[in-house]
């Protein structure tokens, strides 16, 4: 960040369902705003309301993107 002044992409690829609720809870609040960041899961159930409010969510069904 401090040499290019761009935001790295965070990719988190099915973390939630290593974690316990609290650590969820935790890793998810700690992602700054400004940080894109792609989070693969099989549902959405692990996630908060809160949290889901401002994503793009997209589907893949049997290796076909679905367009939210």
């Amino acid at each position: 960040t401090d040499n290019t002044g761009d935001e790295p992409i965070l990719l988190l690829d099915d973390v939630l369902a290593e974690l316990d609720d609290v650590r969820q809870n935790y890793l998810l609040k700690s992602i700054n705003e400004n940080t894109q960041t792609i989070i693969t899961s099989v549902d959405t159930i692990l996630f908060e309301q809160e949290f889901l409010k401002d994503v793009e969510i997209y589907k893949i069904d049997n290796g076909t993107l679905i367009t939210p």
